[in-house]
């Protein structure tokens, strides 16, 4: 058998040996000479390229370094490209450039000169597999901008990404491009003989497919069996359309599923969790809690539906029951359900607002700007009468909530689970040589942790976002500027704001009884407590004093004035007092309201990794054993031993099928687990601040210190990173009323709340970022 015609080398050989054959796309023309070259024969070089019929316009001087494009490593961005160069001086200034841009001389070094491509359509990135899972994904990556180097340095608006799993039907991929570019990197494949590809493209003027670069793909991971890979995404699409047909909570809905609406399972355990932090999870909020607690501050019951499925391990929130769970109780059913399937519609139609429908779709409570959103369904058919039937319903249910007494209960009712720290009694029979280290006793724990911890916490949670609502109206109606809105958040004391306090003025021992309990993930038993690593988290040596009071927003006579005109203005029952100590409250209920819960929850994990080490398993086996299977365990030694080894052998190879597996955030039916296209997310920029400062990756160790911090699933359990002296915050997940959003603003720290996997990974090859909160703006820095 003849081996493969082309043999992938430097970005211009690579070209060079593609041009003549490819069928799919067409290569540009080029020229290209090596460092040696180049300083034997720089005049009679420049008089070569510069007599070709393409040279007569505007030149691009791209890298072509041997370091470059191999299949341990792309080395994409590293070295410089210039375009727009005319002329011999500018020409050759450029090729010095380019060869200074490189980290070594080494004479075989190359630069590549071609036209520059005018007139683009979209450019992208295109890889054959998933980089991080080595999956069998056509993955493309692409901007509109018409800007060659939009996706690759860094443009944060504007992209778009798609994923097509391999054996996905011609007529199921979802977008034109996507179907050329698949036929493009299958050319490639078969020309080069190489399986894992990543290619640049662009589309010309004219509508011609242009491959401007392809080499090696250097993945994170081997990539799994086709046919393995094949059966688990089937087995997702099944799962999507088993769930899909169950029946609705409200008549009218259409099945509809996002990984960050509502109780954002990307933010709180992340897109692929393990079975063990997975079940907690449910247990903890999404089978029964989120319901009840919204129950009871008067929205429609729910009681009984889950709000969280998964798909091969992949949690999603249904968001039919997301959004009919908003509805006050006392809304009639018939306009219920016509409001769900519309909001429903407005999603479908705008998933870059998966993260933000309790802002941007929904109508949850009555603010101050409410009326405007109502009478805007007048466009969707919604006559004058159901506007008012809402607006009335509405506007019942936040007098109720905020002149109430519910929210205060829930306030008294926090500190309420530091009772199931305690260790419960043991099952009899239990072995356990530890107090409340059995199954039983730890699912008696959680189960106490749930009443008292997690359920006054949702409840809070709820109204805490009508707190930020009305913030964010007062912000609009004049009565707060945006410094009073950061000035009233820094002075109502989160837990942020402690923490970073108490870490300058306790001593080491009492800061870790107070915080010890905090870990990054908090329902992950693989991260460790701040008081089981405290060196990882925390620079103690860097403490200084701090004896300053911490700052009280104390609302002055004109504010509470401008304040009561508008709850006046509105109709509601309370004054501004009331509005403003409930938005303290609340706000702040909810921060130590999870702080507390996670004290139990923490406790739990630590003797969850316990329990396991007894019976000869670690943490990371015990990570892939579900709760529910814990708690069942026998008493019964050797028989709990092997029931926990085979639980957690299957859940390992479960979570391998889900790491492998990739589908967008919000999925409509099972077609979707096989192709889909989303737009990049669009983040939060928390704060007007600026901060120009280099990365640091918190996952992979780097220090935080006087860096942007970049970490995937912003847990509150982050907090330590305040007290490290961060300069700027980026999350991959969470919305503009998350945790790590709040303590941002609290400590004025510039974020960006939601950037998506892609940003966040583009951005952590960066030497810096300069996050210009203010304009909503990201420049990387090479």
């Amino acid at each position: 058998m003849s081996g493969p015609a082309v043999r992938l080398g430097t970005k211009a050989e690579s070209l060079d040996r593609l041009a003549p054959l490819l069928t799919t796309a067409r290569v540009l023309p080029r020229a290209s000479f090596t460092l040696r070259e180049w300083r034997a024969s720089r005049a009679r070089l420049l008089d070569e390229v510069l007599a070709r019929p393409w040279a007569a316009g505007p030149l691009i001087v791209r890298s072509s370094a041997v370091t470059e494009d191999t299949a341990a490593g792309s080395q994409a961005g590293r070295f410089r490209s210039l375009p727009g160069r005319r002329g011999r001086a500018a020409v050759a200034a450029a090729v010095d450039a380019v060869l200074a841009s490189y980290d070594a001389e080494r004479p075989d070094d190359q630069v590549l000169l071609q036209p520059e491509l005018t007139g683009v359509r979209l450019s992208g990135v295109a890889h054959s597999h998933d980089p991080s899972s080595g999956a069998p994904y056509t993955v493309v990556n692409w901007s509109e901008s018409g800007r060659t180097e939009a996706v690759t340095g860094g443009a944060e608006d504007g992209l778009w990404i798609s994923y097509c799993a391999e054996g996905t039907p011609p007529d199921e991929v979802r977008h034109p491009l996507v179907a050329a570019v698949r036929a493009l990197l299958a050319e490639i494949a078969r020309l080069t003989g190489e399986a894992r590809l990543d290619v640049e493209f662009a589309v010309s003027a004219d509508g011609e497919l242009v491959l401007l670069q392809a080499r090696p793909l250097a993945c994170a991971a081997p990539p799994p069996a086709a046919a393995a890979h094949r059966a688990a995404v089937t087995a997702a699409a099944d799962a999507v359309d088993r769930a899909g047909r169950a029946g609705p909570p409200l008549p009218g809905t259409r099945p509809l599923f996002g990984v960050m609406p509502d109780w954002n399972p990307a933010e709180m355990i992340g897109l692929r969790p393990r079975p063990l932090a997975l079940s907690l999870y449910r247990l903890l909020i999404t089978d029964s809690v989120w319901a009840r607690a919204r129950h009871r501050y008067g929205y429609r019951d729910l009681r009984g539906t889950p709000l969280l499925v998964d798909f091969a391990g992949l949690p999603y929130v249904d968001v039919r029951a997301s959004v009919a769970s908003f509805l006050p109780a006392d809304l009639p059913v018939p306009l219920a359900g016509r409001l769900a399937g519309h909001w429903l519609g407005l999603l479908a139609a705008s998933p870059e607002l998966h993260d933000k429908i309790e802002s941007r779709i929904v109508l949850s409570a009555h603010g101050l700007r409410t009326r405007e959103r109502i009478d805007a369904l007048a466009s969707a058919g919604f006559g004058a009468e159901d506007r008012a039937l809402l607006r009335a319903s509405l506007h019942r249910l936040t007098d109720r909530l905020v002149g109430g007494t519910l929210w205060e209960a829930d306030l008294a009712r926090i500190g309420s689970p530091d009772a199931a720290r305690e260790p419960a009694a043991h099952a009899d029979g239990c072995a356990a040589d530890r107090p409340g280290c059995c199954g039983a006793a730890l699912a008696a724990r959680l189960a106490a942790c749930a009443e008292g911890g997690t359920l006054p916490f949702a409840a809070l949670a709820r109204a805490a976002f009508i707190a930020t609502e009305f913030l964010d109206d007062l912000v609009a109606e004049g009565a707060l500027s945006p410094g009073d809105e950061a000035a009233f958040v820094g002075g109502i004391g989160l837990v942020a704001g402690e923490l970073r306090h108490d870490f300058h003025v306790l001593e080491r021992e009492a800061f870790l009884k107070r915080y010890g309990h905090l870990r990054p993930g908090t329902y992950d038993i693989l991260s460790p407590r701040y008081d089981e690593a405290p060196e990882r988290y925390f620079d103690w040596a860097a403490r200084r004093p701090d004896t300053g009071e911490r700052p009280v927003f104390r609302p002055g006579p004109a504010l509470l004035r401008a304040v009561g005109r508008l709850t006046a203005r509105e109709g509601f029952a309370f004054g501004a007092s009331r509005l403003l100590e409930f938005m303290a409250a609340a706000l702040r209920g909810r921060e130590h309201g999870k702080f507390a819960f996670t004290s139990v929850l923490s406790d739990v994990l630590t003797d969850v990794r316990t329990l396991g080490e007894r019976h000869g398993l670690d943490a990371d086996a015990m990570s892939h054993v579900d709760f529910p299977t814990i708690a069942a365990l026998p008493a019964d030694r050797r028989a709990a031993a092997g029931i926990l080894r085979d639980a957690a052998a299957r859940g390992r190879e479960a979570h391998a099928v889900t790491r492998a597996l990739s589908l967008p955030p919000l999925v409509a039916d099972g077609r979707d687990a096989w192709s889909f296209v989303v737009p990049q997310a669009r983040p939060t920029f928390v704060t007007r601040g600026r901060v120009l400062a280099p990365v640091a990756d918190i996952d992979a160790g780097d220090p935080p210190e006087g860096a942007i911090a970049l970490v995937t699933s912003a847990d509150p359990g982050y907090d330590w990173l305040f007290a490290r002296g961060v300069a700027g915050l980026v999350t991959a997940f969470g919305g503009a009323n998350s945790h790590m959003a709040t303590r941002a603003l609290e400590l004025g720290v510039p974020a960006v709340i939601g950037a998506g996997e892609s940003l966040l990974n583009r951005w952590s090859q960066a030497a810096a970022l300069d996050i210009d909160a203010a304009a909503g703006l990201v420049a990387v820095v090479s």
